[in-house]
């Protein structure tokens, strides 16, 4: 029999999925269809795919241990943010990326760090829309910053959008329900924040709020590089 927490932990993902694939075929289903309706389809589709793929990460390393190497922080903020560009657009988010000028090698696992910072990310850009900020487009900030000479921070941050301890709350509460939401309720299915959760859980490295120029931000510490360590 299937151990009971797993199959609690991978709720959120059927029922996003499940919310994803319904947007999918209404957009396929509109006669005539615009441009921006294929477009939109498009968004959507790769979105879902992409969240797949980070939570097949999270359920691997559930069974493996995830290698660790050492790679570009920087790197992975800017291949992350531009992976999230055109969902920023479609939900009218100014979604931007903020590193520190010189940063050395980090010791990580490059997958696990982009699916934590791509869920983060992808979290507050889909829960845009509830937070009211009058006529100006919500910004979401992904950051990789070094904080001491010996770690760096990766994470996001808004001016506009509530982030803080409450999502690490919510992620956690997730995992644990039997059933997370109704599947109507995209905004708040939490695939994203489970991932997130559970990657960074697997690396060691729990999420972890912040404060950012008077924002607030979650993310994750990482260590410099060990190699680097050593000279």
């Amino acid at each position: 029999m299937a151990d009971n927490t797993n199959i609690q932990s991978i709720v959120p993902l059927i029922y996003d999925l499940q919310t994803y694939f319904l947007q999918v075929q209404a957009l396929s289903n509109i006669d005539q269809a615009a441009k921006s309706d294929l477009d939109d389809l498009n968004i959507v589709s790769r979105h879902a795919l992409r969240m797949i793929d980070y939570a097949l990460v999270s359920v691997d390393a559930n069974q493996l241990q995830l290698p660790l190497t050492n790679v570009s922080a920087s790197a992975i903020a800017n291949d992350v943010t531009a992976s999230l560009l055109k969902l920023a657009k479609a939900y009218e988010v100014d979604l931007r990326v903020e590193t520190t000028k010189t940063m050395e090698p980090i010791y990580t696992n490059e997958a696990a760090a982009k699916g934590i910072l791509y869920g983060l990310a992808a979290s507050l850009i889909t829960r845009a829309q509830e937070s009211s900020v009058g006529k100006k487009r919500p910004i979401v900030v992904i950051a990789a910053q070094e904080t001491t000479p010996k770690t760096q921070r990766l994470g996001v941050y808004s001016p506009h959008l509530p982030i803080g301890s409450g999502a690490i709350k919510t992620s956690t509460k997730l995992e644990r329900r039997s059933r997370s939401v109704s599947p109507a309720d995209f905004h708040h299915s939490g695939l994203g924040l489970v991932v997130s959760q559970q990657l960074s859980n697997q690396l060691g490295q729990k999420l972890q709020r912040f404060e950012h120029r008077g924002n607030r931000g979650i993310g994750f510490y990482a260590p410099m590089s060990m190699q680097l360590k050593l000279v």
